[in-house]
């Protein structure tokens, strides 16, 4: 006799969610690098038109270009898991996830 049983959608999408964060957060964090707090810093001193970690212009222009990549990091990342939501079935978490 074959016992079926229907999977937890709940436990699936956290399983699922858990996986986005395993792909995307280290992607992130590479983006970041190990000196995103000093480089936040130095923009907003530079924000400030002040010229005391060089020019102000490069230094944000540098900064707006690390945030928007991060961002878009982010921004995928939260539409995986949007799906992971959306999905109403084990299968199609499975399947969203193999899709990373």
């Amino acid at each position: 006799m074959k016992i079926t049983g229907k999977k937890n959608i709940e436990a699936e999408r956290l399983r699922g969610r858990a996986a986005v964060d395993a792909v995307y957060i280290p992607k992130i964090n590479a983006a970041m690098g190990p000196k995103f707090a000093l480089y936040q810093l130095k923009a907003l001193v530079a924000a400030e038109n002040d010229s005391l970690f060089g020019d102000p212009d490069i230094i944000l222009t540098k900064h707006a270009g690390l945030i928007a990549e991060v961002s878009m990091i982010e921004n995928q990342r939260q539409m995986a898991q949007a799906k992971i939501d959306a999905a109403k079935s084990a299968a199609e978490i499975d399947a969203i996830i193999a899709a990373l």
